[in-house]
């Protein structure tokens, strides 16, 4: 089997020599890119999850809570 010589950060997703590896630094706006990366199936049902939580009794509370809060402060 062939072994490549790069591998990629499990944390970031760069390609890094495996020689270099234990030295590797992360980028923190590569880290950033990759974990949105990662969530991007569920960044794209946000507002599906968002109204399945609304709909919920916690949801339900919190949205009354809010509504009672400005009409208190109004």
């Amino acid at each position: 089997m062939f072994l490549s010589r790069h591998m990629p950060c499990e944390d970031c997703g760069v390609s890094v020599e495996r020689a270099t590896a234990e030295s590797h630094v992360c980028d923190p706006a590569r880290l950033l890119d990759f974990q949105m990366f990662k969530m991007r199936d569920r960044i794209l049902r946000f507002d599906d999850i968002f109204r399945e939580y609304l709909d919920g009794n916690q949801g339900k509370f919190e949205v009354w809570l809010a509504a009672r809060d400005v009409r208190r402060s109004g």
